[in-house]
């Protein structure tokens, strides 16, 4: 039966980060499979799901890794993925829908929105965040990907976003996302 880890690992961002790791991982016999990867204000991170081969154990990879990733300055995590999060299973035919914030950068926003998210039935699948502007005149961006549970309606929850511009000071757009199926 096939064995995975969730590989974290971050560092100061630098070109050859990707090669870099997806070169050690494959030289381990490794195989990457989903994976999340940003620059957060000059800072690389990734987190990916790796398919370790047979006689490799997640506590191992980071030490074997080491010669491959000590020139980019990485620190890497890695640790087993119970069997049952591992499995692929199809996902599920639900609705998705995209929510754009936009407002004066503020403790909260991100707290209050979730909470309203999650009061109405919706699980957040992806989120991004940046505060762009000048320092003295920050402004908030996130994107979150909502998903709702089947026969859960938007209206409501569109509804409670709309109740909360206000409070937050903020622009929300509550849209479906087309989807492709496959």
């Amino acid at each position: 039966m096939a064995q995975y880890a969730i590989l974290t690992a971050f560092g100061r961002d630098r070109p050859g980060i990707v090669a870099g790791l997806a070169e050690g991982l494959y030289q381990l016999g490794c195989n990457l499979e989903d994976t999340s990867m940003t620059r957060l204000r000059g800072e690389f991170t990734m987190m990916v799901t790796v398919r370790l081969p047979e006689g490799l154990r997640a506590e191992q990879v980071e030490g074997r890794l080491a010669p491959f990733i000590a020139p980019l300055g990485l620190t890497v995590v890695c640790r087993d993925l119970p069997a049952g999060a591992a499995r692929r299973s199809p996902e599920p035919d639900l609705p998705l829908f995209i929510l754009s914030v936009y407002g004066a950068d503020h403790p909260g926003i991100v707290a209050r929105v979730a909470r309203v998210v999650a009061d109405q039935g919706g699980n957040i699948t992806d989120v991004n965040t940046r505060v762009v502007g000048a320092e003295d005149r920050p402004v908030y961006i996130m994107i979150l990907e909502i998903q709702l549970a089947p026969g859960v309606s938007p209206e409501p929850l569109q509804a409670a976003l709309e109740d909360l511009k206000p409070a937050l000071g903020v622009d929300l757009t509550f849209r479906a996302l087309e989807q492709v199926r496959l």
